[in-house]
């Protein structure tokens, strides 16, 4: 390859002049076609010009070498991301406000709601679906003997299992890799890949626009659940609809990248691949291996916040600087002989997933898919060679292959899962949703059922967490939510869920349709158990509150820490014995337990202020039941200085009473206006008047329907808006509030 020029200190590069004499500037383009091709040799150039190196081309300061890029990624204050990481501006001005592209605590907010599913607990229940695709898909690639390892394996589970996960349309999972490949090729400077991306990435814009509401997107799937647990969070309804970018891009790019990488790094080390199939332990640390010497992302940039200082060099307030985790992953200063793949080298820290409060959300996730398909390759694959010449794929940011031909031996002695279950049978995707029949029904309080789910064909239901639950498909068209509440541990004994269930004197279909219906027979599908309130297990002592029916979370989390050991208190508070469930259960947690009764003798009242009164490191607070009793004691919990991190919560979507007095609604910009009788609702009312409403929970918690309000004052009924937001009267939930005044005028 021929070299760009690297200059000596001081001397200007196409009119630009680097900002000290100290700094090496290089010439070259970092996104030339010869070097996405062959990008190793420049980065090494690189390094042994220096720390930092200004790159006149794209006007930033590269850094090439390890502690360099691992502090800079450490420091998101002064090195930000809110201005955006490509190096092109208009890129930053499309992508600002994504995960990606912000700091924290915005950023904070939008990952927690995206990285749930992607946590390993979470990865849990879809753990054995992998390893059973990638075990059929490898067995019948082993007998074939020759395909390409892109198109036929390191695709396979992204744009099946995953993207069937991510739960998108079916007429977006084929256009996923090119909108997922668009958009790294944004993240480069301005060039003829980059401009040919965003044509692309109006497509992505296009689809966002138009299946962007939760109901279009399939149930269960992690797409879906962004609507749902952001309203919950006070996520924006448009925000929501951009974080689908979260699962598109990199559930698919990086995953194929280190997929592919690792089978051209076996077939250059066939020892390395004898060693895997002697010891597969190491696989798991091999892919460790694979990550770092592939590092899929080149590079991204950050923008510098302040004046600052990196290895002894001046970075002024405003410049930019390149993070280049593939060059420092090959930093000779920190790994020995950094270009040879060795399974079982120490690669604890390298930058592959990236560090800091951006490191990979779906670092988890690709780790388990290329487990997944190195233990089956371990088992049914002796030797891997190359077919014919490797092409490496032409994008700006992600480094990987387009195709890979090579060529496997089969081990005869391979347990024989093809004929078990073949790719073919493996590329019909596992349902998101479970058939389940009632195994039992018993009256579990006053008013509460409670409710047994067993598999409708035999086979074990996933396990879960202490904190689940499921949605449950009451009706044709409607969809509750319901708390676990036996042992998370017993659950694989009996292979059963259960369920407690409150019925609403309003109920809107959901409890009412529980309790008039379910008989012990009965088919019903459920979702897959989803956790949005876990249990840490390593707290030093954990205090429970239960109010009511708020008890079916809670039940779950003292089954876990009895069986664990842990140290715990659990409150169960209602308003008579007669009206709390599970009290002959709670019996075998002893003193532990403290019930507290409003019909009750005063000694057994509850105290709050006793109770929460020594917040401390290490102590816990969960609390579940009607929204004023979690206000009451997360309050309490405030005003006694426990930490905001300590106290958890989980609101339900309470069946929201929508009595009152008769109202007119006017939608101004339809000129429509009608009636609202006691019982009626404002978004129903709308959309039999032809005006389109966005719902999902249709009791207020998640803040979809939220509606501008002209003139009037709404009855806040939700539990979505603030104090203060609902005190201005700017805005009103249009599924559950009504209206103080004779009219409402809104901005519809």
């Amino acid at each position: 390859m021929n070299m760009p020029v690297m200059q000596a200190p001081g001397v200007e590069s196409h009119g630009v002049r680097p900002p000290g004499p100290e700094v090496p500037v290089y010439d070259g383009d970092l996104y030339a076609d010869e070097v996405i091709r062959d990008p190793y040799p420049v980065y090494a150039r690189l390094r042994a010009l220096g720390p930092v190196v200004w790159l006149s081309q794209h006007q930033v300061y590269a850094l090439p070498r390890y502690p360099e890029v691992a502090s800079v990624l450490r420091q998101p204050k002064r090195f930000i991301s809110s201005r955006g990481v490509s190096l092109n501006e208009r890129t930053n001005r499309l992508l600002v406000g994504s995960t990606l592209n912000s700091d924290p605590p915005e950023h904070d907010v939008t990952r927690g709601i995206t990285s749930e599913p992607l946590l390993p607990g979470a990865l849990e229940a879809n753990a054995p679906r992998i390893r059973r695709a990638a075990e059929a898909l490898v067995a019948e690639l082993a007998q074939r003997g020759r395909f390409d390892a892109v198109a036929d394996l390191a695709q396979y589970l992204p744009v099946t299992i995953v993207a069937e996960l991510v739960g998108l349309p079916d007429a977006a999972r084929a256009k996923m890799l090119t909108w997922a490949s668009a958009t790294f090729n944004l993240f480069g400077p301005e060039n003829e890949r980059a401009k040919a991306a965003f044509d692309d990435l109006r497509d992505l814009k296009a689809f966002l626009d138009e299946y962007g509401t939760p109901e279009k997107l399939k149930p269960g799937g992690w797409a879906q659940r962004i609507f749902h647990v952001g309203a919950e969070r006070g996520i924006p309804f448009e925000t929501c609809a951009q974080l689908m970018r979260d699962y598109i891009n990199p559930s698919l790019d990086t995953t194929i990248s280190s997929t592919g990488q690792a089978i051209k790094f076996f077939a250059d080390a066939p020892d390395q691949w004898a060693l895997v199939r002697a010891r597969p332990e190491l696989i798991p640390n091999a892919v460790e291996e694979v990550v770092r010497l592939a590092s899929p992302i080149r590079a991204f940039t950050r923008f510098v916040a302040e004046d600052s200082e990196i290895a002894g060099v001046a970075i002024p307030q405003g410049a930019r600087v390149m993070v280049m985790y593939a060059s420092a992953n090959r930093d000779e200063r920190k790994f020995a002989d950094p270009d040879r793949f060795d399974v079982t080298r120490d690669v604890h820290d390298h930058l592959g997933f990236g560090s800091g409060v951006h490191m990979c959300m779906g670092m988890h996730l690709g780790r388990l898919e290329i487990v997944s398909l190195l233990q089956s390759l371990a088992r049914h694959v002796k030797t891997i060679a190359l077919d014919g010449e490797p092409v490496v794929a032409m994008n700006n940011t992600i480094r990987a292959y387009a195709s890979l031909p090579v060529r496997v031996e089969a081990d005869e002695r391979a347990p024989d899962t093809a004929a078990a279950t073949s790719a073919g049978a493996a590329a019909q995707p596992e349902r998101e949703t479970l058939s389940v029949r009632v195994a039992r029904r018993e009256t579990a309080a006053q008013d509460i059922v409670a409710i047994e789910f067993e598999s409708a064909d035999g086979t074990p239901l996933p396990p879960f967490e202490a904190g689940a639950h499921v949605d449950v498909r009451v009706g044709p068209d409607l969809l509750r939510q319901y708390s676990l509440c036996n042992d998370p541990a017993a659950h694989g004994e009996a292979g059963r869920y259960r369920l407690g269930v409150l019925l609403d004197p309003n109920s809107r279909g959901g409890s009412a349709a529980v309790h008039a219906g379910f008989a012990v027979g009965q088919g019903v599908e459920i979702g897959r158990p989803r956790n949005n309130f876990p249990l840490r297990m390593d707290a030093a002592h954990t205090v429970l509150f239960a109010g009511g029916i708020g008890i079916t979370p809670i039940l779950a989390m003292a089954h876990a820490l009895h069986a664990a050991g842990r140290s715990f208190e659990l409150h169960y508070c209602g308003r008579s014995a007669a009206r709390l469930a599970f009290l002959d259960e709670l019996k075998r947690f002893g003193p532990r337990v403290h019930v507290h009764l409003d019909d009750g003798p005063e000694a057994q009242r509850l105290h709050i202020d006793d109770v929460l009164a020594a917040p401390a490191p290490g102590r816990h607070l969960y609390v579940c039941g009607p929204n004023g009793f979690m206000d009451f004691v997360t309050h309490a919990a405030q005003r006694l200085g426990w930490a905001e991190d300590a106290v958890h919560l989980e609101r339900f979507g309470a069946e929201v009473n929508t009595d009152g007095a008769p109202f007119t609604v006017v939608a101004a910009r339809s000129n429509v206006s009608f009636e609202v009788q006691p019982g009626e609702r404002i978004a129903e009312k709308l959309i039999a008047h032809g005006i389109p409403v966005r719902m999902s929970c249709q009791s207020g918690v998640c803040g979809t329907c939220v509606t501008r309000v002209i003139d009037g004052m709404p009855d806040h009924r939700d539990h979505v808006q603030t104090a203060s937001e609902k005190a201005s009267n700017r805005t009103i939930t249009v599924c559950c509030s009504r209206s103080k005044t004779r009219r409402l005028v809104l901005d519809l």
